[in-house]
């Protein structure tokens, strides 16, 4: 069996909710040990969210599959001694809570780095850890009003929107793990570690695509657009005959005229034909109009129909689907990026997989895997154990005192 590519990596993960265990099962998938480090007395609160079934979380099952699970009371001196025992075992420690926790706690990077120079720290804040924000509570919609995506989701005609899922968590969460990687990268060159951190509300700046330079070019902002884009026509989401909807991006003059032209609006393609700057705007100011015409055609075709239309002239285009449909894709499941799995109390269940391919690996999860959650402080004993070296009496001790579960 071929080492996958973070195989020897051990990461020691505090994090909690989305963000920050979607970076370590990103690290986790691609070979390295993640042990998540619970608080007592209920863990990650994840574990209690829904989806649940026979009292367990498809949520937390979703993002902590096949981590370990140690709980040390952090509150208490003894704790902490442990933590940072743990820490010279370990290469990269992740937390997510706000700024300033690990501070309060007496465990801030400098001793942690005290502990192990080579230790990678880092860390998720909503809004990082210096600047004007940096005290304020966060969660994702919060990040994506705060980082401008909600201003630029939904309609003119719309109250803002945030996305259906918590993008800002996941974004937060791929840059942290980037980070991760570049940072394991450079200690092979120097032998020490280093602090790094993501802000969420930085990610979401990040990806505002050309909102931010053209606001700093024209001084004026980007106005919610729905599904419409100036770069063509049409381009929406259109209705079809079968109750679907499928998703149209036309570039260019080309497209547009053969388009309008085979659905019998000649008289469209001829006004606004032509691929000069002076078209190009008149298509994107009456691109209402021209949308309108389009889905009048739309509505009589089914959604095959307009498939294949439309990729006949090369022109992008998807069917709108639902997760129910996605779970059942067949270019998804050729891609192994849905996974069914046997879970002894979950019962049958799909999950999505990662989706970096490495051509010389078989990362993440494969068909016939069974990876489970761990139990709340089901590897306390073993880790401490391993790593430390404690014995069956001190591991006692330490669970009666209340310092681990």
């Amino acid at each position: 069996m071929s080492i996958l590519p973070l195989q020897g990596i051990r990461i020691l993960d505090l994090t909690w909710v989305y963000a920050g265990p979607h970076t370590t099962l990103l690290l986790q998938d691609m070979g390295a040990e993640v042990v998540k480090l619970e608080g007592p007395p209920g863990g990650d609160h994840t574990r209690y969210f829904p989806p649940l079934k026979n009292n367990c979380s498809g949520y937390f099952y979703m993002l902590n599959r096949g981590k370990k699970s140690v709980v040390i009371n952090l509150k208490e001196e003894q704790g902490r001694k442990l933590f940072l025992e743990l820490c010279k075992q370990f290469d990269v420690v992740v937390e997510n809570f706000v700024a300033g926790t690990m501070d309060r706690l007496g465990l801030d990077y400098e001793k942690i780095r005290d502990a192990n120079p080579r230790i990678i720290y880092a860390a998720i804040h909503g809004f990082g850890s210096y600047g004007p924000y940096s005290s304020l509570p966060c969660v994702d919609p919060v990040a994506q009003a705060m980082g401008g995506l909600m201003s630029l989701t939904g309609t003119t005609d719309s109250p803002p929107l945030k996305t259906g899922p918590a993008v800002a968590d996941a974004l937060a969460g791929t840059y942290l793990a980037m980070g991760i990687l570049g940072a394991l990268l450079e200690r092979e060159r120097t032998g020490l570690g280093q602090r790094i951190e993501v802000s969420m509300m930085d990610s979401v700046f990040s990806v505002l695509e050309d909102s931010v330079i053209r606001a700093s070019l024209t001084g004026n902002a980007l106005p919610a657009r729905g599904n419409t884009d100036p770069l063509g026509a049409p381009w929406d989401a259109f209705p079809t005959s079968d109750n679907k909807w499928v998703m149209v991006c036309s570039f260019g003059g080309g497209p547009f005229y053969k388009i309008y032209s085979a659905i019998g609006r000649e008289d469209l393609a001829e006004e606004y034909k032509g691929d000069d700057m002076h078209a190009i705007e008149k298509r994107s100011q009456d691109l209402s109009i021209l949308n309108q015409a389009f889905a009048s055609w739309t509505i009589t075709k089914t959604a095959n129909e307009l498939i294949e239309f439309l990729s006949s002239m090369k022109v992008p285009c998807g069917i709108v689907k639902d997760v129910t449909e996605l779970l059942e894709d067949p270019h998804l499941i050729a891609r192994d990026m849905v996974i069914s799995i046997d879970h002894p109390v979950l019962g049958p269940i799909k999950t999505h997989n990662i989706p970096v391919k490495f051509f010389e690996h078989s990362v993440g999860l494969k068909p016939g895997d069974r990876p489970l959650e761990p139990q709340l402080g089901e590897n306390t004993k073993e880790v401490l154990q391993g790593a430390l070296g404690l014995s069956d009496d001190e591991i006692k001790e330490l669970k009666q005192k209340g310092i681990i579960i």
